[in-house]
């Protein structure tokens, strides 16, 4: 069980979604979620299942080119998008993982969502209709 997180359906369409189960504080660590870099040529395979949903970009410069994505193993995966998030999340190349964390105070029961453009006011589209 995770101290933070507690993952709910949400509704056919969106699927599954990571909740406050406790008050979150801005600037709390909510999570590490270490990262298995993939292959490109993995990738190419990958890119054609499911799996591609729980992606991740992953430059770690002491990888590259031959590692351009990664999926985390963690209860995160289940932290939905949002151009309006209430969580972020920051590369760790030294200890492959990526650490979740509160960009402002969160309540239980509230739904974590982070930007999946990696940066808080990108507005890029994505490849789902957002809703």
């Amino acid at each position: 069980m995770h101290e933070y997180i507690e993952v709910k359906h949400i509704s056919e369409k969106k699927g599954r979604g990571a909740f406050a189960k406790k008050s979150i504080k801005k600037d709390s660590i909510i999570d590490v979620a270490y990262v298995v870099p993939i292959p490109n040529k993995d990738y190419k395979k990958i890119y054609k299942t499911i799996l591609y949903n729980y992606c991740y970009i992953w430059e770690d410069p002491e990888h590259m080119p031959a590692f351009r994505n990664a999926i985390t193993l963690s209860v995160s995966q289940f932290i939905n998008h949002s151009y309006d998030p209430n969580v972020k999340y920051l590369y760790d190349y030294e200890n492959k993982a990526m650490e979740f964390i509160a960009i402002k105070d969160i309540s239980v029961g509230e739904e974590l969502v982070t930007n999946y453009n990696a940066r808080i006011d990108d507005k890029s589209p994505m490849w789902f209709e957002v809703e």
